[in-house]
């Protein structure tokens, strides 16, 4: 053979078959989008029912918010919702009673297969739409008493069926009650910066822990 012919051969041709993609379980980019839709949704509602209370009392979307030391106010709320996530992450894996509450966090990330900016973004819309609504808007109103059932009534912790969900619901009270204390101590920025970071550190250890199994779940 000449070498025309050995150039035409396809034993010669250069194989350019792209790489097999990264094998992700199905559905999951679509469940990904359907919960940061979710997220974005929930957020919106809760800064616009936020918005309709202060209007209500005569104030604008702006008079919860700080004018001065807004990043320093940010920054070391993200410190305190780090700190806090680190001590429950630590807590969860030695106190038997708290094991439930991973479980049930753990069960809700089936099958989306999270990526960090994903986590991220969720842990944002849920520190800034929650906190703006509880903290900068309705606790005002009616106490951080008060705020803290809505916010356990929020997250569906109200109808306590076994121990589990009784754990599930203090430590939402809890949450609330220290949120409150953080906004009082640094201001709403702070309040939404430590939701923010907590959430998205937990979420983040949540998404590197092993899949749930019949041998490693708690129910």
């Amino acid at each position: 053979m000449d070498r025309a012919g050995a150039a035409r051969s396809p034993d010669a041709r250069v194989n350019t078959t792209p790489p097999p993609a990264i094998p992700s379980t199905p559905g999951s980019g679509d469940a990904r989008r359907v919960l940061l839709g979710a997220s974005l949704l929930f957020a919106v509602l809760l800064v616009g029912g936020g918005w309709l209370l202060l209007a209500i009392k005569g104030r604008t979307i702006a008079d919860p918010f700080a004018t001065t030391r807004v990043w320093q106010r940010v920054a070391s709320g993200a410190a305190v919702g780090a700190v806090t996530a680190m001590l429950c992450a630590f807590a969860v894996r030695r106190v038997s009673a708290l094991a439930r509450l991973e479980h049930l966090a753990r069960h809700a990330m089936e099958g989306i297969e999270p990526r960090w900016h994903t986590l991220l973004t969720i842990a944002l819309l849920a520190g800034v739409g929650e906190e703006f609504f509880f903290r900068g808007a309705l606790e005002p109103m009616v106490g951080r008493w008060v705020t803290a059932a809505g916010f356990v009534a929020m997250h569906g912790a109200l109808r306590v069926r076994n121990r589990g969900g009784l754990t599930f619901a203090v430590f939402l009270a809890a949450a609330s009650i220290g949120l409150s204390a953080v906004n009082a101590w640094n201001g709403l920025e702070s309040a939404m910066s430590a939701h923010a970071s907590y959430d998205f550190a937990m979420l983040l250890w949540l998404s590197r822990r092993p899949p749930l199994t019949p041998g490693n779940s708690t129910h």
